[in-house]
């Protein structure tokens, strides 16, 4: 992705699960069109965004844009998990090729923006920056991003080949949680996989990104998520 961030960088280890939030712990992300802003970047196609019966659709063709949510409240978030599966997958090479700015592209990924206490300022920033930082309802000069699908071993952590002050990790594979069961037999033989990841220390959010990409690798490729969890 072609474009820089203003956060500080987070270094600690996370083990994990992941789920977007609404209201009381745990979280469910409503995938509703009216709960997100659809924001671009300048120079960049921007990727096509479909709600359908709480399944979001993320239509790439070597492009890159996301969807945000500001939360109210701030939001203490332990554990991320949602399920995902994808008609083709971004051309990754490998762990070193994801690492690259040339292999910095994911089938699906979640930002999640952290409480600063302080926000530090900055006249230059470009416009999608700008609308960013206008939707917070707290300040955040840190981010990390939980990727699916990575090449990386899962809970490995790297530095954004962009920007060396936001922090990549890599989601795994993991048990549900036994409500959960009676479905994901049905889910896993219709190509749905479990992408989750867990925190050593819960970390206060403010706001997620939801995000797919294939601007860096020149790919197509069409991803669907649900059941995304902030626990």
């Amino acid at each position: 992705m072609k474009h820089h961030f203003f956060f500080i960088p987070v270094m600690c280890m996370f083990p994990g699960l992941l789920l977007a939030a609404d209201v009381a712990a745990p979280d469910n992300l409503s995938l509703f069109e009216s709960n997100y802003t659809h924001i671009q970047f300048g120079r960049i196609n921007a990727n096509q965004y479909e709600f359908e019966e709480r399944v979001l659709k993320t239509s790439v063709d070597s492009s890159a844009s996301f969807l945000m949510k500001a939360f109210e409240s701030v939001k203490p978030v332990k554990q991320v998990s949602f399920k995902w599966r994808s008609e083709q997958l971004p051309e990754v090479k490998d762990a070193v090729h994801e690492k690259q700015k040339a292999g910095d592209d994911a089938v699906f990924k979640v930002g999640l923006l952290l409480k600063a206490e302080n926000e530090l300022g900055n006249p230059f920033l470009p416009k999608w920056m700008r609308q960013v930082k206008s939707l917070l309802n707290y300040p955040s000069e840190n981010m990390i991003y939980l990727v699916a699908g990575s090449k990386n071993t899962a809970g490995e952590q790297w530095p954004n080949p962009y920007n060396r002050r936001v922090t990549m990790a890599a989601m795994s594979a993991a048990d549900i949680e036994s409500e959960l069961e009676s479905k994901i037999d049905a889910d896993f033989e219709e190509g749905w996989q479990l992408a989750s990841y867990r925190f050593g220390e819960s970390v206060e959010v403010v706001a997620i990104w939801l995000m797919a990409d294939g601007d860096n690798t020149g790919s197509s490729f069409t991803s669907f998520v649900k059941d995304i969890r902030l626990d």
